[in-house]
């Protein structure tokens, strides 16, 4: 689950959170370092190896609901599913009753569940997904007091190229192939940005080189909707776009440190060219919220893909708490950094 955003795309207002700042001396593992404006945790190797348990149990709950869709299975049949396999392995789902950050009705699912244009925190329910839709699944759990969250992007297996949203007057027929190849695309997004999450490394370059590849294989993305610290809360300090904003360089840059755990979650968009101006920031693909107060969505007719995994720092590089093996056959499978990514629906 995302993070909302604090600050508005570009925004420079200096009392925004911050993160780690430059400067800020490496303090050891199982403390916290702050900026003055916001603190966070540094884990220690057993701090760690908790959140990757639950990591575990993510990655359980990620993989049955993705064997799980199929034309003709509703978006709450998919949660009821991910909640019983969270509660199966002793956890707890840490979507379920989460506070709406604007004072909204807290959200009612295990799950978030989100179709085609749809971008995030899309509630499950009655729907029934079609054969070629485009769905992410997104899942937290809480397992021994510590958190993990991780989502997937998944096409609804058909055997023909199907008009997504087919009852929507401007419903858009793509191929399998393409599909398949912008969600390989969003996952090698992410990968790209865990590859750069070395010590020492700004957050703003990895989100730069995030937002380069995606741009690069001709997508938007979307801002405003934040990778984040993960721990003993699902969502912890600091804030971590995947896209570069003046905000993020101006007041809320930070420097990976060994001990940082981060959930990274870009969110890529198929039929908008993304744009980066002369300053190296993206202008990002406009958004609205639905009237439930929580589902984001592009506009109709575009596709959005939302991939996730929790990340450690270490001393030696980035190390994936939420590691999936493929589910499906034919699945072709791309290492990176000790995780797993779909790269064939």
């Amino acid at each position: 689950m995302n993070h909302v955003a604090t600050e508005l795309h570009g925004s420079t207002n200096p009392a925004l959170p911050s993160a780690l700042s430059h400067g800020t001396s490496i303090a050891q593992a199982g403390t916290s370092v702050s900026s003055g404006r916001a603190a966070m945790n540094l884990r220690s190797a057993e701090e760690i190896a908790a959140i990757e348990r639950s990591g575990v149990v993510v990655a359980a709950a990620l993989e049955a609901a993705e064997a799980a869709v199929v034309a003709g299975v509703s978006t709450a049949e998919l949660d009821a599913l991910v909640r019983a396999t969270i509660v199966a392995h002793g956890a707890e789902p840490s979507f379920l009753g989460y506070p709406h950050a604007a004072g909204g009705p807290a959200f009612p699912a295990s799950s978030c569940i989100s179709v085609n244009n749809e971008v995030v925190h899309g509630i499950p329910g009655v729907r029934v997904l079609n054969a070629g839709d485009v769905v992410k699944i997104d899942v937290g759990a809480r397992f021994a007091g510590w958190c993990a969250d991780a989502a997937v992007t998944v096409r609804v297996p058909a055997n023909t190229n199907h008009a997504l949203d087919a009852h929507a007057a401007d419903a858009l027929v793509i191929s399998n192939a393409t599909i398949d190849a912008f969600i390989a695309d969003a996952w090698q997004t992410l990968h790209v940005g865990i590859s750069a999450m070395q010590p020492g490394m700004r957050w703003s370059e990895v989100a730069g080189r995030m937002q380069r590849f995606a741009v690069s294989r001709g997508h938007g993305m979307v801002d405003g909707w934040h990778g984040h610290g993960v721990g003993r809360s699902v969502h912890e300090a600091p804030q971590a776009p995947s896209t570069v904003s003046a905000g993020l360089r101006e007041y809320r840059d930070f420097t990976l440190l060994p001990g940082m755990v981060l959930a990274i979650e870009p969110i890529v968009v198929m039929g908008a060219q993304g744009v980066i101006d002369d300053s190296g920031c993206l202008i990002p693909v406009p958004v609205s919220v639905a009237a439930d107060r929580w589902t984001v969505a592009v506009a109709p007719g575009l596709v959005a893909a939302h991939v996730e995994h929790t990340i450690a720092v270490t001393r030696s590089g980035p190390r994936i708490l939420t590691r999936r093996t493929g589910v499906r056959a034919g699945i072709a499978l791309n290492d990176c950094n000790g995780g797993s990514s779909r790269l064939l629906g």
